[in-house]
């Protein structure tokens, strides 16, 4: 069994932030990471970033190539492709993939993870939840396209592949759509999107490149199906809080936290979108509480 004096969960920017201040006020830390790479969804962001002060980045890999620069980032020793599985609160074990850990302070910041529709299960005309509606909308230009969702970003990616597509269809299962005024008043000027409201999946059917998919809707005008090529879910996402059963969570697993970032339990804290949830979800806000987090247990030493 390994002691750990901070274990850090995640290798996105919250967690490489926490990495940074535990160098910096001289706390040993170690970062496991899921995946067989550093930076989390920072990799997936393919538009610009203009709200990450000072700098305005073109995408993602130009914010991910500067923070791996970074010298601590350099030094870091990270443990990739290595999940926690389990925590013993009681006392403070955490228990992964590959070993288990003792740690005097624990600091998850996994992040968040893309809802699934179970209707869609197999599908293989499912577009990534990483494909971006700005860089990539060309490569379905001409082709029909159904966007899933009501939000915010839902709309946003049906606005974006409109013009690119020959026909978008916007399916929203509840009785109106939640996004933004910006938003509404855009898509309302786009004569190849069809709004369908108060409508489901029901089953899918795939032949040569095309999608049938049956939909099921109270709505007399609502078609029984629809044909296209892909299909772009867009319904949100939900906190990467699973192994950390013991801890108290809200709404879709976001991770309770008090101003500290300290979860219920007092060595645990938590840090990013797995605790702020998709209305909070902020760059500069991870790294903030990155700080925080680390400050107050650097404070408990003392």
């Amino acid at each position: 069994m390994e002691h750990v004096q901070v274990l850090i969960a995640g290798g996105g920017i919250g967690g490489l932030s926490a990495a940074i201040w535990c160098q910096r006020l001289g706390l040993s830390s170690l970062l496991l990471e899921k995946t067989d790479a550093l930076g989390g969804q920072i990799a997936h962001i393919h538009n610009e970033i203009w709200d990450f002060p000072p700098q305005v980045y073109p995408d993602g890999a130009a914010l991910l190539k500067d923070l791996l620069a970074h010298p601590t980032i350099k030094q870091l020793r990270p443990r990739l492709g290595e999940t926690i599985l389990s925590i013993d609160v009681e006392n403070h074990l955490v228990t992964t993939s590959h070993s288990v850990y003792r740690a005097d302070y624990l600091i998850i910041a996994t992040g968040v993870t893309p809802n699934v529709i179970p209707a869609l299960e197999g599908c293989s005309r499912v577009l990534s939840p990483w494909f971006s509606t700005t860089s990539q909308a060309s490569t379905i230009r001409g082709q029909d396209v159904a966007v899933i969702g009501g939000g915010d970003r839902a709309l946003e990616g049906a606005a974006n592949l409109s013009p690119h597509a020959r026909h978008v269809y916007l399916l929203v299962r509840g009785k109106q759509l939640r996004a933004r005024s910006e938003w509404l008043d855009r898509i309302s000027a786009m004569p190849n999107l069809h709004l369908l409201v108060e409508t489901q999946i029901d089953t899918f059917a795939e032949e040569d490149g095309r999608m049938t998919l049956n939909l099921r809707s109270n709505l007399p005008a609502t078609p029984r199906s629809i044909s296209v090529d892909w299909i772009l879910p867009r319904v949100g996402v939900r906190g990467n809080s699973q192994g950390f059963d013991p801890l108290d969570t809200y709404d879709q697993h976001y991770l309770v936290t008090d101003c500290n970032q300290v979860t219920g339990e007092q060595w645990i804290y938590a840090i990013g979108d797995v605790a702020n949830g998709s209305a909070y979800s902020s760059l500069s806000l991870s790294v903030g509480q990155a700080m925080k987090a680390v400050k107050h247990i650097s404070q408990q030493q003392t």
